[in-house]
């Protein structure tokens, strides 16, 4: 039985080490993700100016690329975040991978080009629909345990 207990608690150790490995090198990613961004919202609004308004696809290709470019930065938090619930409970919330699950879709409907089958959209509806029925139920769970 001690033999058991030993060996989970090393499994354990070695497990929390994994996790703050990847924590700082998940940090690391958005650092460097937060800085790209930057670099790119400052050179889209410089070529904003520079360019003339009889160029409007180039403003809203880079304006499209902006906001693709903040979703991911934004995923990359998020995760952030779960690493660090886990971290301090031990527990992974099912309300926080949903959300980065949602987020995670929004930014590849950010992304997609709309030559596509009407089929893959409806696809796209129902997951959507399906993940924020989800996110809604754990929510409203969670506050009828807090009044209880």
């Amino acid at each position: 039985m001690s033999f058991n207990k030993n060996i989970l608690n090393i499994v354990g150790k070695i497990e929390r080490i994994i996790v703050i490995v990847l924590l700082f090198s998940l940090l690391t990613v958005v650092l460097y993700s937060t800085v790209v961004f930057i670099m790119l919202l400052y050179n889209g609004i410089l070529d904003s100016f520079r360019e003339t308004l009889t160029l409007e696809h180039n403003i809203l290709l880079s304006l499209h690329t902006i906001f693709g470019g903040f979703m991911l930065v934004l995923i990359g938090i998020e995760l952030l975040q779960t690493m660090k619930i886990y971290l301090k409970e031990n527990v992974v919330h099912a309300e926080v991978v949903i959300l980065v699950a949602i987020i995670g879709l929004s930014r590849h409907i950010i992304d997609l080009k709309l030559e596509r089958e009407p089929l893959y959209f409806v696809g796209l509806g129902i997951l959507v629909f399906g993940l924020s029925g989800s996110y809604y139920l754990i929510k409203k769970s969670s506050k009828r345990k807090i009044k209880e």
